[in-house]
């Protein structure tokens, strides 16, 4: 059992209150002026985009799901689909596989930062400021050189402290990792180098961060495999390379929601296969030997992108073609993953091999919820509760790459007139009721290194008189 003072609880909620929104993700522009709209379930497809890119892109949203801004890595058009203020000449490409990545200021709900790359101009960043053009933002400052040779790999995923953020991208022609920390104070210019594992001789492939940032995943074209690696979130520094597969043209990589699985595609050649990974297997040569085809191309020219959605479902590029293909259960093993080649329509505009860049903590899976019983047998107008399996004993239950570290629980209620009984920090907690009534019971999970918080409220519904 663990307790907690009310100015450690003060402290949880407020480390809580700055995890990313999902919904800064909802709003997707790609390809050839197609867009999908994550505010709905299923996504809705939307047309009146002004990019058109063969590959990389950005996009990003507000808090409550509107559209701010998205690049090319080139150009930045606003929310009314108007080239932004100054937001042209970025250092991008539109033909660079991840052109651009956007971060917003720690601290700051106005300022965001773009960052764009292209082999031959390295990595640069410029400044959105969004209070500027009566809301419709201006850039302030273009391409500030960070590095000056990249390959197309560029991603981000927040600090363990769920404020900063991690812009990583890897040197070409090279085996070295440069990671530069988003702060309040800024962009940091000095780089978490990395040197380890393969020497890249080509610069097309995504890379990605797991949603909790314990691993990164590249698909790397020169030489041609798939290999993932141990990320530290605090440090940031990359360890422990493993070659998952030699593979010619590896192109897109995603990881699952819950971390368990990677997902890697080929951009050409034969039945362009979809590939899946179990990085719970065990050890580096089991995680190895999981290697599963899930899916493939079913008439698809080529397979480009991949990338998570706020649903919890992975969406899959096929060039030239007016859907998407979707895994529907990314956190299951094998072909339980359900992956359907025409999972999702973008007609009338069609993608090409990129989809949206961002930062990868904002697709942290919401919890199950809790369970729980009303009965006298537990005593007068009592409600007995059980937390979901990931916080039995304050462990997730999975493997290492899974989930994240539980550091606590609170429970409330709802039942003020309870006075201090309101609240509980066991994990099957009984609760006597003043009244009979309708209550909203919550409860707050606390996570370690960058996981923030989660709520999940239920209704109790208290309707059995105490027996005389």
């Amino acid at each position: 059992m663990k307790t907690y003072s009310k100015y450690f609880l003060f402290f949880l909620i407020l480390i809580g209150s700055t995890t990313y929104s999902q919904n800064e993700n909802t709003k997707w522009y790609f390809g050839n002026q197609a867009g999908l709209d994550f505010m709905t379930n299923p996504p809705t497809a939307v047309n009146n985009g002004s990019l058109n890119t063969n590959e990389g892109c950005a996009s990003i949203a507000d808090a409550n799901g509107n559209l701010l801004f998205y690049t090319d890595g080139v150009t930045i058009w606003n929310k009314n689909h108007a080239v932004m203020a100054n937001g042209t000449g970025l250092a991008g490409n539109p033909s660079s596989t991840q052109s651009g990545i956007i971060v917003k200021q720690p601290g700051n709900p106005n300022i965001y930062y773009v960052f764009a790359q292209w082999p031959i101009n390295g990595l640069k960043y410029s400044i959105v400021d969004m209070n500027l053009a009566a809301g419709l933002g201006s850039v302030t400052i273009s391409n500030i050189s960070l590095s000056a040779s990249t390959t197309e790999k560029l991603t981000a995923v927040k600090h363990c402290n769920g404020i900063d953020t991690w812009v990583i991208t890897h040197m070409n022609g090279s085996n070295q990792f440069l990671a530069f920390l988003v702060t309040s104070a800024g962009v940091n210019p000095i780089a978490v180098i990395s040197p380890i594992g393969t020497i890249h001789t080509g610069q097309i492939g995504y890379m990605k961060v797991s949603p909790n940032g314990k691993k990164i995943a590249l698909g790397i074209y020169g030489p041609h495999r798939f290999e993932l690696y141990d990320f530290d979130n605090i440090t940031g520094v990359v360890s422990n390379s493993l070659i998952l597969a030699s593979i010619n043209y590896p192109y897109g990589v995603e990881f699952s929601p819950d971390g368990t699985k990677l997902y890697g595609t080929v951009e050409t050649g034969g039945l362009l296969p979809i590939y899946q990974w179990d990085l719970c297997a065990g050890s580096g040569t089991a995680i190895v030997a999981s290697q599963t085809v899930i899916g493939n191309g079913q008439g698809a020219l080529e397979h480009g992108a991949m990338q998570l959605g706020t649903d919890g479902k992975i969406y899959v590029c096929r060039y030239l073609s007016s859907t998407l293909g979707v895994i529907n259960n990314p956190n299951a093993l094998g072909v339980a993953c359900n992956y359907s080649a025409f999972g999702q329509s973008i007609a009338p505009k069609i993608c090409m091999l990129g989809l949206p860049n961002f930062i990868t903590s904002g697709f942290k899976p919401p919890p199950p919820p809790f369970t729980h019983t009303v009965s006298n047998a537990y005593g007068c107008q009592t409600a007995s509760f059980t937390a979901p399996a990931v916080a039995q004993n304050f462990t997730v239950i999975g493997c290492a790459a899974s989930g994240y570290s539980l550091t606590g629980l609170l429970w409330n209620f709802g039942d003020p007139l309870s006075g201090a009984s309101n609240t509980s920090t066991l994990t099957n907690p009984a609760h006597a009721f003043t009244n009979l009534g309708t209550y909203t019971t919550q409860l707050i999970l606390y996570y370690s290194c960058g996981g923030g918080t989660d709520t999940i409220k239920q209704i109790v519904n208290v309707n059995q008189p105490c027996i005389a």
